[in-house]
């Protein structure tokens, strides 16, 4: 069983977060660079995104790829017999894992405007255009919904974490990652604190991004 990540993508981190707290057999972590057009990656999925879940043919299931990161973590909680510990666990939850998703599809789409504007995820021109201050503005009112979601939450996801304690830490460092400290605010401590309350958990410390190195398929050296 190999699951195909790369060490930026928010959507290949939530599938490898819940494949390592779901503890399953077997897995190998593969990590490449998708913006290579890696063809082990495209082999198991025609989109060539992350992440892709490739099942082995002794698996019982058939060599078979599951891709998308929801489908994966599903996937991953129900193989284990971990459903009840790892999956939402009622409609407030589902309702947090729905906002984090958006924000992390708005500041994906920065990324990819910037790309299509300078060739490069680390040229900010793109950012002071309408269509990216939609996208900003985006993320700044989901942020600030999740943070009223997780007061009404108490310490419940802190207690019995599973993918709607997850979801938050991989957004927050992820916003991080991409754009320093431009949507910190003071006036999130539920946010604040349940990251810093799961943040060196094993599966996500592992996976913080640029979590390790790696060679993409121009033989650069890279991180």
């Amino acid at each position: 069983m190999r699951l195909y990540v790369s060490p930026t993508s928010p959507y290949a981190r939530l599938a490898c977060v819940m494949c390592l707290e779901a503890r399953l057999q077997g897995l190998e972590i593969v990590i490449l660079d998708p913006w290579q057009n890696p063809p082990e990656l495209l082999e198991h999925n025609p989109a060539c995104r992350v992440p892709a879940l490739v099942l082995d043919a002794d698996d019982g299931i058939g060599a078979l790829a599951i891709t998308e990161s929801f489908l994966i973590a599903d996937f991953a909680v129900r193989r284990a017999g971990e459903t009840e510990r790892l999956w939402f666990k009622n409609e407030a939850q589902h309702q947090i894992g729905g906002i984090c998703l958006g924000i992390i599809d708005a500041a994906a789409a920065i990324m990819a405007g910037r790309m299509v504007t300078s060739g490069s995820v680390n040229d900010t021109a793109f950012d002071s255009s309408p269509v990216a201050g939609r996208r900003q503005a985006a993320v700044q009112r989901s942020l600030d919904r999740l943070e009223q979601l997780l007061a009404a939450q108490g310490d419940g996801l802190i207690a019995q974490p599973g993918i709607a304690a997850f979801l938050p830490v991989i957004v927050v460092e992820y916003l991080q990652m991409r754009f320093g400290n431009a949507f910190d605010s003071p006036v999130r401590p539920h946010l604040t604190r349940l990251v810093s309350a799961l943040r060196e958990r094993p599966a996500l410390a592992s996976t913080r991004p640029l979590f390790t190195k790696f060679i993409p398929f121009d033989g650069a050296a890279a991180r």
